[in-house]
């Protein structure tokens, strides 16, 4: 409830505003932008919930004002509807799976909260409305790339469309979307974003997953899900954290919704709960305080369904009793190759290697919970000004994993990070509003810009190799570094924390940021050092860090 006053800023709520209802504060107060994102209509499902949800201390309970602005804001949505059925998102005619699945899921949920309240036209309107996205989203699907959140999103928001039509069309394609997730989802328990898992992300398609289950509870879902909670609980820190840099997609964002729905189901899931809960008062993962206005929403209506998920909970002793167990606390060494992940656990402390991302790793002290590494790897520039790095997504790499080893093998990339300039921002907006409104042009588009800002890397002549030995209280890394294309290096250094790929979900900042050691001291490597060829080596001792 905290956070209402700040929902509601972000809502127009003046009489008379031909924006009135929206949710995108920056386009109808602002003006910085030039269309409204349809994502910021999700604000609905948790102004509904206050309104129809009576506990103590909740002044916006059976609110007239506030059900009339819930209203305000479901015509919005509506009015911002292409006539297809579809939403942008991110520009102008992007036709977005992911707006679409997103704001028509929040929007079922807006009225399991308030459909009785509001009035009988008003309710014909929401229900066409989701009835044409619904048909969008059984004609169409997410060709870009796989993101198994996004997916999941969609499966949740037909059962809503299938709820209030009864059309055996959307189940039908709901029940598609979730095959599709679960056919692509990892021996290893991991689904698939973009080619790679991602804990952070995770935590989030989870929740959507959980919700189909809750409404049309099927068996085979809910034994996915508990393959997906198993793996996750290994990615849950000592210290609240989860996931990071060296995961395909470098979020450490925290969903908590589906664990605490699942949590009188499954050990892992009462587990994970139980263990994250302090993490949302104490900032420790990516949550509501730091996560920008476009993660906003999705995390205050996770927080709404975690707070049901509590509440309506069995009372211990009434129902089967589920206990919340640690995973895999005897196994020193867990490996996962299809996500080219390690997790080496010592009495001391516990370890990840992200073997997929270069040799990424993360140690934290099991005693303190205290995150005492971080290491990225190396990241540079070459004359020609692009960026290069040792780190990026590659499950082809050369992998060694023994039971105190682990050796990984690749080289250096040029990595694209883009920004807009005017010239460019210009020339983008001239093709959405020439060629890019047609449906086929800016499914084009997407796949252009995915392939840009996520998949494209260009190999250098530099190899890396990264050796990293563990011990009962120490690890040594040692680093070996050669190629020609050294010669082109301008600087090149070893970095605690960076990204190389599009990700506006990562680099939120979490408490642990401010435990790292400084690595200012580290000097920058030469590129005569690299076309002869360079080995750095370093020893961490639990609690302190030393050049070798």
């Amino acid at each position: 409830m905290a956070e209402a006053p700040r929902v509601l800023s972000l809502m127009d709520r003046e009489p008379g505003s031909p924006t009135i209802g929206c949710g995108d504060r920056v386009f109808w107060a602002w003006k910085f932008v030039d269309f409204p994102g349809a994502r910021f209509q999700e604000s609905l499902c948790v102004l509904a919930f206050l309104y129809s949800t009576e506990f103590q201390g909740n002044v916006y309970f059976g609110n007239p004002r506030l059900l009339g602005w819930i209203g305000k804001g479901l015509r919005f949505w509506i009015s911002i509807q292409y006539g297809d059925g579809s939403f942008d998102e991110a520009y102008p005619f992007e036709r977005s799976l992911a707006a679409t699945a997103f704001t028509t899921f929040y929007v079922g949920e807006a009225m399991n909260f308030v459909e009785t309240s509001l009035p009988e036209d008003l309710r014909v309107e929401v229900r066409e409305a989701m009835t044409k996205a619904g048909s969008w989203l059984c004609r169409n699907d997410e060709t870009h790339g796989f993101l198994s959140n996004h997916l999941a999103a969609a499966a949740g928001a037909l059962q809503h469309v299938y709820r209030i039509t009864g059309d055996e069309a959307c189940a039908e394609r709901s029940r598609y979307f979730l095959h599709r997730i679960l056919g692509r989802q990892s021996s290893e328990g991991w689904y698939d974003e973009y080619g790679g898992a991602d804990p952070g992300y995770q935590t989030h398609g989870s929740f959507y997953l959980a919700r189909c289950w809750q409404m049309r509870e099927d068996e085979e879902l809910e034994l996915s899900l508990r393959r997906s909670m198993d793996w996750l609980a290994l990615f849950v820190h000592p210290d609240g954290s989860i996931g990071g840099e060296y995961a395909s997609r470098n979020t450490q964002t925290y969903y908590p919704a589906a664990f605490e729905m699942f949590a009188d189901r499954h050990p892992a899931a009462a587990w994970i709960a139980g263990h994250m809960r302090p993490t949302v008062m104490s900032g420790a993962a990516a949550d509501l305080r730091g996560v920008d206005s476009y993660n906003f929403f999705p995390f205050l209506n996770n927080t709404v369904f975690a707070y049901l998920a509590c509440q309506t909970r069995e009372e211990p002793g009434t129902g089967p009793a589920v206990e919340a167990v640690e995973p895999r606390t005897g196994e020193a060494l867990t490996y996962f190759p299809e996500a080219g992940l390690v997790r080496m656990l010592r009495s001391r402390y516990v370890a990840y290697v992200g073997t997929a991302k270069g040799g990424v790793l993360k140690v934290f002290d099991r005693g303190s919970g205290r995150l005492i590494c971080n290491d990225c790897g190396y990241v540079g520039k070459l004359q020609s000004g692009r960026v290069i790095a040792s780190q990026y997504h590659d499950l082809e790499r050369a992998v060694d994993v023994q039971k105190d080893k682990v050796i990984v093998q690749g080289g250096f990339a040029e990595t694209s990070k883009p920004t807009m300039t005017p010239v460019r921002f210009s020339a983008f907006r001239l093709f959405l509003l020439s060629i890019g409104r047609f449906p086929a042009l800016a499914r084009w588009l997407k796949g252009y810009l995915v392939k840009v800002l996520i998949h494209r890397k260009r190999k250098l002549a530099i190899e890396f190799e990264r050796v990293i030995s563990f011990g009962e209280d120490s690890i040594s890394v040692q680093d070996s570094i050669v190629g020609p294309d050294g010669g082109r290096v301008v600087s090149l250094e070893h970095a605690e924390v960076f990204t190389t790929i599009h990700m506006g979900s990562s680099r939120y900042f979490i408490n642990n940021e401010l435990n790292q050691s400084e690595t200012a001291e580290d000097p920058a490597i030469r590129a005569d050092e690299i076309v002869a060829g360079i080995t750095r080596s370093r020893v961490l001792s639990i609690g302190a860090e030393k050049q070798a």
